[in-house]
């Protein structure tokens, strides 16, 4: 194996060991902006789904109980109905559709 100086990598080989050490180090950063900016994503989504559900949910509790009774719910099951997985929307506990 033959050893190279800093001076003949960049004279014969074009080569730049501090261009490559800061490539490294950019890229190194932009992975971690990247995680960071994808945590947040997920974090506001989360957050959104959140007001999103408790909105539902007050907005069913000020129905009375006739009204709950024809969205096929009662009020104890409020919470669950609001936080239910989508693919579960739609579909009757019972399993019927």
């Amino acid at each position: 194996m033959e050893m190279h100086s800093r001076q003949s990598l960049s004279e014969v080989h074009g080569i730049s060991v501090l261009a490559r050490r800061q490539s490294q180090r950019r890229s190194i950063a932009q992975t971690a902006v990247a995680r960071i900016l994808a945590f947040l994503k997920r974090t506001k989504m989360a957050i959104e789904a959140e007001l999103a559900a408790r909105q539902a949910a007050t907005e069913l509790a000020s129905m009375n109980d006739h009204m709950l009774r024809d969205l096929g719910i009662n009020r104890s099951e409020i919470q669950d109905a609001v936080r239910r997985q989508p693919e579960k929307l739609g579909t009757d506990a019972r399993g019927s559709s």
